[in-house]
C-alpha cells in the first residue's frame, strides 16, 4: 500500500466520524483543533451579503425542513436505510453513475 493510499484512507476514516458527530461533539472538536475552523475558510470566507442571501434562501423551506428518516427515498431508487447498508464501493459506484449522467 502506498504512503498516499494509507493516507487517504485514514482520512477517509476520520471523515466518517466526523460526519456521525452531534453538534456538541463538533464543537468540542473544533475547539481541541481549532485550525479545522480556519482551514475550512482558508480559501475565501463568505462575506455578510451572501451570508444573509443564503439564510433569506434557506428560510422558506424551514417550516417543511425535517431530518430524513430511515424510510425516506434517497438515491437509486432506495431508501436512506437501504443506501447506508450497501458496501462502500457500491455507494461509491452510485455517486459516480449520477455524476457521469448529469
Amino acid at each position: 500500500m502506498t504512503t498516499n493510499n494509507f493516507l487517504t484512507r485514514h482520512v477517509k476514516q476520520v471523515a466518517e466520524l466526523v460526519r456521525h458527530l452531534t453538534p456538541e461533539e463538533m464543537r468540542e472538536l473544533l475547539r481541541l483543533v481549532p485550525k479545522l475552523q480556519i482551514e475550512a475558510f482558508a480559501v475565501s470566507p463568505p462575506d455578510d451579503d451572501d451570508v444573509l442571501w443564503a439564510r433569506e434562501q434557506l428560510a422558506q423551506y424551514n417550516a417543511e425542513a425535517r431530518p430524513m428518516a430511515a424510510d425516506d427515498l434517497f438515491l437509486d431508487d432506495r431508501t436512506v436505510a437501504e443506501y447506508f447498508a450497501l458496501p462502500e464501493a457500491e455507494r461509491e459506484q452510485i455517486w459516480t453513475d449520477l455524476y457521469v449522467t448529469a
